[in-house]
């Protein structure tokens, strides 16, 4: 008897059912898109209910997600409701028993009974009893970007898709930590770059929602090594860039609590598209050339002990080492007279200090040497600055360099600092004002005491847009008092706003009689790539006499469009990575590319 008992569950176990009343493959059964229902939640969520499909794909065999796909039989459709369901595994691996769904192969099709159920927010069977009723045939759904506004990537959750156009690369960011991509139909703009803040800006948004997929690489393995892609590996030498394509793109769409991906079912193919720039012409004799750079925080740790890790920079000397010589083939290559800088160590400007060992790096590789400018006043408290630093041979300064120390800038903003220059060819005098503007991140809680006026609104300007108007304010009211000492007609304010071109403070100031420059091929320009959307968050803006000489404006993109495995940092790599993905020349010397401003005076003023 107990021979026959144990023969019998084992038959029980071979069909999926050794739990459960037989199923058989004829029987009444709800459609998987009944089941999902178009909505975030299945409406028959913890009922036990009777489905059949077709497996498609096993994920993450070896993990605890492992499991699988299934999906209604035949020609799939666009629809409100998803024709897919996740069956989870969990008993994968060689432990498995036999009533394990590991055992099993795609295109099977399954008659399945179990209780709907929400996991990682796939909506799911568990408690399964099964029956394989044979081969079967089933399809990826074609379609393309974007996706109709009828529909969201809930309704194609778990579906195997085909992607019928090229689709492009517009994020990076968790390349080597995730092995993942984000992709759309075209290069996305930050919606306040293109658009006021309010409803444009909205939805604008929202449209962007409907045409972004995450790509990721078929695991849940963090830091891959290889990487996945681009398809034969990432170098400093190949790089995979913004705006390059991929095509035959086809895979399944999953989701979890990071958002929905797509898990390929094949390699997709590789294009290159958007080459690397050439380094900007050397400017002519007669010529000014002034720049601003966001150097991703310099840190040397010269007033702390021990130096590393720094407080926001460099976590060793080999880092700071690895950072300086990306920085320096940037800035010379930059071929400025007058230099912005923003990011640095707030550290003084004595040997060790951050603005001093750039400026001696710079000097031993050029015949053209740096010098600092220093203010009598720290300035600001916060551990980054903004520094000035000029070619002596082009210009020298005027009047005495100063920052603004009072209300706005005490707090939340870099204390800006501007300095006059005479042009040695022309003899013009030119002020400059170097800034760096509140962050958009770190918003504030409820209980902060200006929550109100600072939290993210929802209009596109994020948080501290407010602190980031009274900083605009009280910057263009210090520059009219002329705080070098120096008058002239020729006046430039830039840096890091940490604003777009459409938001309130770059309004502000040309509602105040500043000209915004303008990229000189006339084509919107950029500088950071923020969750996958370009815009420019730094910029320069003129008074009407400088305005008036028509300067070269562009912004050099060696940064925002490239890996950031290729910075200096040996985060989230392994060791074979930090040494292979690391080149010591401008290419992701930062997260922000530098904007350059070329001028010609009209006439030598003696």
């Amino acid at each position: 008897m107990l021979r026959l008992l144990t023969t019998l569950i084992m038959m029980l176990a071979l069909t999926g059912c050794s739990r459960y009343q037989a199923l058989h493959c004829d029987d009444d059964f709800i459609a998987i898109s009944s089941l999902q229902a178009g909505t975030e939640l299945s409406p028959k969520l913890g009922q036990k209910v009777r489905t059949r499909g077709v497996l498609t794909s096993y994920l993450y065999p070896d993990s605890e997600r492992a499991g699988w796909l299934l999906q209604q039989p035949g020609t799939p459709s666009l629809q409100a409701a998803s024709q897919a369901i996740f069956l989870p595994d969990f008993l994968p691996g060689p432990e498995h028993d036999q009533n394990s769904l590991h055992q099993l192969t795609p295109g099977r099709l399954l008659a399945v009974r179990g209780k709907v159920a929400e996991i990682e927010q796939m909506t799911s069977l568990v408690d399964l009893n099964w029956l394989d009723c044979g081969p079967a045939e089933v399809e990826p759904l074609e379609l393309s970007l974007p996706l109709p506004e009828s529909l969201s990537w809930e309704s194609l959750e778990g579906m195997w898709l085909r992607f019928k156009q090229p689709l492009v690369v517009n994020s990076t960011f968790w390349l080597g930590r995730y092995g993942e991509l984000t992709l759309a139909d075209k290069r996305l703009w930050a919606p306040t770059q293109i658009h006021p803040p309010g409803a444009k800006a909205q939805a604008h948004q929202r449209m962007q929602q409907q045409r972004t997929l995450v790509l990721g690489y078929g695991s849940l393995q963090q830091h891959p090594d290889p990487l996945p892609y681009p398809p034969g590996g990432l170098s400093p030498n190949r790089p995979l860039r913004l705006g390059d394509t991929l095509t035959q793109l086809e895979g399944f769409l999953v989701q979890d609590s990071r958002g929905y991906r797509l898990e390929p079912s094949r390699v997709p193919q590789w294009q290159p598209a958007n080459p690397r720039p050439k380094p900007p012409a050397p400017r002519q004799p007669e010529e000014l050339r002034v720049a601003s750079f966001n150097l991703l925080n310099f840190f040397t740790g010269a007033d702390q002990n021990p130096p590393f890790p720094t407080r926001r920079g460099a976590s060793s000397q080999f880092e700071l080492e690895r950072q300086s010589a990306k920085l320096s083939a940037a800035i010379l290559a930059l071929d400025a007279d007058i230099l912005g800088l923003i990011e640095l160590e707030n550290n003084g400007y004595q040997p060790g200090s951050a603005l001093e060992t750039l400026v001696a790096t710079l000097n031993t590789q050029t015949e053209r040497p740096y010098a600092m400018v220093t203010t009598d006043q720290r300035p600001g408290s916060d551990v980054i600055k903004v520094g000035l630093i000029y070619r002596p041979d082009a210009v020298v300064q005027a009047g005495l360099a100063s920052t603004l120390q009072q209300t706005h800038f005490d707090q939340l903003h870099r204390a800006p600092v501007v300095q006059s220059f005479r042009h040695h060819s022309s003899n013009q005098l030119l002020t400059v004002s170097v800034n760096h503007f509140k962050s958009k991140g770190g918003c504030p809680t409820d209980n902060h005491p200006d929550y109100r006026q600072m939290r993210d609104h929802g209009d596109g300007q994020a948080c501290w847009n407010q602190a980031r108007v009274e900083a605009a304010t009280a910057l263009q009211q210090w520059l009219n008092t002329e705080p070098t000492g120096v008058s002239t007609p020729y006046q430039l304010l830039m840096g890091d706003l940490n604003a777009y071109r459409m938001e309130d403070p770059i309004r502000l100031l040309e509602q105040a009689g500043w000209h915004y420059l303008e990229n000189s091929t006339g084509e919107p320009s950029y500088s950071f790539v923020f969750r996958g959307k370009k815009g420019a968050l730094d910029h320069a803006l003129a008074s009407p006499a400088l305005a008036a000489l028509n300067p070269r404006v562009k912004h050099w993109p060696i940064n925002a469009d490239e890996p950031v495995l290729l910075q200096h940092s040996l985060r989230h790599k392994t060791p074979a990575q930090q040494q292979k993905l690391y080149a010591p020349d401008a290419f992701r010397s930062s997260d922000h590319d530098p904007i350059l401003i070329t001028l010609r005076f009209d006439a030598r003023a003696d």
